[in-house]
């Protein structure tokens, strides 16, 4: 059984089991999941410039827009700087903060409270320790810069860069040179100095040293590049509906997909072109069934698909709170989030359709439980299924290791979003298999579209938070519909 965990002042606070998706190049199941990671890199706001005066005009200066001035922000320089509703470390964490990151202030005096002399109100809620051990108010800290420049990529759909691991033993320093990070805050590394085989490993930077490639792993330890087998960036992602593409559309997750065309004698026959793996065409209304066996059109083509040979999202009729999916929510209990938003994953389908409201705004493949669906009388971890059922996204981890009790895990695994212990949406960048069964029972997602869902959900991760919790009282949370 795989499990998401915090590790944290040597520690271990459960925030839910997880039994992620094995993948093809993990094998096994998936670990689990140690604390998110890094911060978002917003670092100062930028300044305006104030143009100077055209020539031939007035030396008598002129009124111009004056200069923002720069808000305080609070710069983090390790691992887990929770986020606490108020000064005090015993209350319970709503979100928290990674190395490399900064954060605006609300206010620039201090709070004494229970943990910690100085605790600082951030945006846009919540407050956090600035002990300079773990966080400073000051930008030009040395630790602060020197870890910055490898903090997560938070823009990107990938954080890091990743590979395999075929037997990892991790080193604190390159050969014959001192740490070149200074004295990091403790706890910074994780508690482990191997990967197994099959683990995967996230990577910030690479440098040569006497002939020899070392690789620097997300949490600044060195490891040999011939001890990993790189990944290639997944590209797959899903399309956004509402101008190229609109409902029926149709993905193809198998390879082989032929083409069919009509005949001399009007029949729907086999071509030898095949639709390629991992597309998405445009489908029109028309549907044909020959013998028993289903065809759809491919639009502005001559083109048809047999409908088993792809993967076709149909969405159910209504919306997780009883409006008709397609036509004018006049029913009054849309959710009170901005956008609202839902998702709607069939399990044994493959797909996903993201909607705002009763419109479907997204659509993908995703990777369920190996196991399929739930089983009476069996334990759904254990046969690796996907529950069913409608859940709120409950909290969300920008990254998050994921390890199990056998030592092997996935590092900085990018977009994670909670939905039932232990189970969550998240992006899988061990393997390509698009469509088909692949995890121990969670859903992934390719990066691109696990940033894409990311972004599109509720709660919303604030500017410059790591992780976020949904706390009762605020926008409703993002609901899950998940189905055969």
């Amino acid at each position: 059984m795989l499990k998401i965990v915090f590790r944290v002042r040597a520690r271990r606070l459960l925030l839910c089991g997880l039994a992620l998706g094995a993948a093809a190049s993990c094998k096994r199941r998936e670990p689990s999941v140690r604390e998110s990671e890094r911060a978002a890199n917003s670092t100062r706001a930028p300044r305006v410039p104030v143009a100077p005066p055209e020539a031939g005009a007035s030396a008598t200066p002129i009124e111009s827009a004056a200069v923002p001035a720069e808000k305080p922000r609070v710069y983090v320089k390790n691992r887990f700087v929770f986020v606490r509703p108020r000064a005090d470390v015993n209350a319970d964490w709503i979100g928290f903060l990674w190395f490399g990151a900064s954060v605006e202030l609300r206010s620039t005096e201090p709070v004494r409270g229970p943990g910690c002399a100085s605790y600082y109100a951030i945006e846009p809620s919540g407050y956090v320790c600035v002990d300079e051990k773990q966080a400073t108010l000051n930008a030009d800290d040395a630790v602060y810069k020197a870890v910055s420049r490898f903090a997560p990529r938070l823009d990107q759909p990938s954080p890091h860069r990743y590979a395999q691991s075929n037997g990892v033993q991790l080193h604190p320093a390159l050969p014959g040179t001192d740490n070149q990070f200074g004295n990091l805050p403790p706890l910074f590394h994780e508690p482990r100095r191997r990967f197994l085989p099959f683990s995967t490993v996230a990577y910030a930077d690479e440098r040569t040293v006497a002939g020899e490639t070392w690789l620097l792993s997300a949490d600044f330890l060195w490891f040999k590049a011939d001890e990993v087998t790189r990944y290639p960036e997944v590209s797959f992602h899903g399309v956004e509906l509402g101008r190229e593409y609109r409902l029926p559309l149709a993905f193809f997750r198998q390879k082989g997909a032929r083409k069919y065309r009509r005949n001399d004698a009007g029949k729907l026959a086999r071509t030898e072109d095949e639709f390629a793996l991992q597309s998405v065409v445009q489908l029109a209304d028309e549907v044909e069934v020959q013998r028993g066996v289903s065809y759809r059109k491919v639009a502005a083509t001559e083109d048809w698909v047999r409908e088993v040979d792809a993967v076709i999202p149909s969405p159910r009729g209504t919306t997780p709170w009883g409006a008709h999916v397609g036509v004018e929510d006049r029913t009054g209990r849309a959710p009170k989030n901005q956008k609202k938003s839902w998702l709607e994953v069939s399990v044994l389908g493959g797909w996903l359709l993201a909607f705002e409201g009763t419109r479907a705004v997204y659509a993908t493949l995703i990777s369920p439980g190996r196991g399929g669906i739930p089983k009476d009388g069996e334990d759904t971890l254990e046969i690796a299924a996907t529950p069913l059922g409608t859940f709120p996204i409950s909290g969300k981890l920008a990254t998050v290791t994921m390890d199990s009790p056998g030592e092997s895990l996935h590092s900085d695994v990018p977009w994670t979003q909670n939905f039932e212990k232990p189970y969550a949406i998240h992006a899988a960048y061990w393997h390509n298999n698009w469509g088909n069964p692949q995890s121990g029972g969670c859903i992934n997602v390719s990066p691109i579209d696990g940033k894409w869902l990311f972004d599109f959900s509720e709660p919303a991760l604030p500017s410059g938070w790591h992780a976020v919790r949904w706390r009762p009282g605020l926008a409703d949370r993002t609901l899950l519909v998940v189905h055969e």
